[in-house]
């Protein structure tokens, strides 16, 4: 297989914009740049979204997909695009000129590249939508470049009146984000043939009551009950998760979460009450 051409020219940026690249929503939205169109760097990921029903690609040794995480999680936010493209072109040109510093370019072409924001989120406020864009970089590479490129991105997303936000590891909860990477896979059904919506409402109760004040294990405890229905080894546990990644269980998501050594504490709930719902609000 040929490689792909990972050079920008003027052809290939028109190119993507026929594409549709940077364009649409959920999961007709198209990323920019996929892990396909830039050199592999450390850990790319591509991780399917809840919210988005598609894959999204990250390339930053999962900082940006540990911030994912957490907004995967919010209930404010109804739709996430990474790689969102900041067009047209000549907007960020104009800005770099007015500020004085040199547009990103590629170092083979030297013709400028299209800049992007790490990800745009559509935020549901009370009655309304807004966007709000997040650029997600760890302190440490904080320099003088990466700060130019920042301000101009900040600039083109206040020209658009869209509220721009730098996220560095300070506003990660890394326990938080563990715990909805735990989850993550259980959202749906499709990976779990053998368990139906039935199955889960037949024994959502007994289960419940099982690992209600428990002082054992989160994993004994379901294991327990796979032996004791009938069940296929992790059944239970695979349930569960269903039911706490829904929302259907509220727990206390701040805390990590250790099933093979600690207790879980489940409590029933409303989709709205969420004990780890104020972490995600700090944002907004």
């Amino acid at each position: 297989m040929a490689k792909r051409n990972r050079t920008t020219t003027a052809k290939v940026i028109e190119r993507r914009i026929k594409e549709g690249r940077g364009q649409g929503h959920f999961n007709l939205y198209k990323p920019w740049l996929t892990i396909h169109d830039v050199p592999s760097h450390g850990i790319v990921t591509r991780t399917l979204g809840w919210k988005s029903g598609r894959l999204h690609h990250f390339f930053s040794e999962h900082f940006e997909l540990a911030h994912f995480f957490q907004m995967e999680w919010s209930m404010s936010i109804t739709d996430l695009r990474e790689q969102y493209p900041l067009l047209p072109l000549e907007k960020t040109l104009f800005i770099a000129e007015k500020l004085g510093i040199k547009h990103p370019t590629d170092p083979r072409t030297h013709h400028p590249i299209v800049m992007t924001t790490d990800q745009l989120l559509t935020v549901r406020a009370g009655e309304e939508t807004v966007y709000e864009a997040h650029s997600i970089k760890p302190e440490s590479k904080l320099k003088k470049r990466v700060l130019e490129k920042l301000e101009i991105e900040r600039l083109f997303f206040k020209d658009a009146r869209v509220k721009w936000r730098l996220i560095t590891e300070k506003q990660i909860n890394y326990d938080f984000v563990k715990n909805v990477n735990w989850l993550h896979s259980s959202k749906l059904l499709d990976d779990l043939p053998h368990i139906s919506l039935s199955l889960i409402d037949n024994i959502e109760s007994i289960l419940f009551h099982a690992l209600k004040n428990q002082s054992m294990p989160f994993a004994k405890i379901t294991l327990q009950q796979d032996r004791k229905l009938d069940l296929p080894p992790g059944t239970c546990i695979s349930i569960a998760k269903y039911l706490i990644a829904n929302r259907i269980w509220k727990i206390d998501m701040t805390k990590l979460l250790e099933p093979t050594l600690q207790p879980i504490v489940v409590e029933r709930g409303s989709k709205g009450g969420i004990l780890s719902e104020s972490l995600s609000e700090q944002y907004f």
